[in-house]
């Protein structure tokens, strides 16, 4: 089973420029995790996920055992974080350059290369054109849908 018969041909993307406040709000409209980030020309050329929201939220795990005692927790410097955070672009926090596949790729294959490469999600890319978006959950149902009769 090939990538391209089981992919979402529909996707949300977002251009560079787009503020984080937006990012946000789609992905929470959409009941998305993830976010594409394409230019004019439909070109992929990057990825924005909740875990690099929470990246650039909270502190690191080192910043928080080194400054307990200080201000790092309050609610306050949390919200002023999350203010000056919220008005920049995605940009700023995005993967660039993330892993793409083929839609002729085996689907085995698309679930090895999000395993090896500790990803829930892959862009397919066709002649450096983005066409859609292939999930672990896509490929989880298209194995059982294949191979188990009860589906």
């Amino acid at each position: 089973m090939k990538v391209k018969e089981i992919m979402r041909k529909s996707y949300v993307s977002v251009t560079p420029d787009t503020q984080i406040k937006k990012v946000n709000q789609l992905l929470h409209q959409f009941h998305l995790k993830y976010l594409l980030i394409t230019n004019e020309e439909n070109e992929l050329i990057g990825i924005v996920t909740y875990s690099d929201l929470f990246r650039h939220l909270l502190p690191k795990y080192s910043d928080f055992l080194a400054h307990t005692k200080e201000n790092i927790l309050k609610p306050d410097v949390l919200e002023e974080k999350t203010m000056e955070l919220i008005h920049r672009p995605v940009t700023e926090i995005m993967t660039r350059e993330p892993e793409k596949i083929s839609p002729d790729l085996p689907i085995i294959e698309a679930g090895a290369l999000m395993l090896a490469h500790k990803v829930k999600q892959l862009p397919v890319v066709e002649e450096n054109k983005l066409t859609g978006v292939i999930t672990y959950a896509d490929i989880t149902w298209g194995l059982l849908i294949k191979n188990c009769k009860y589906f």
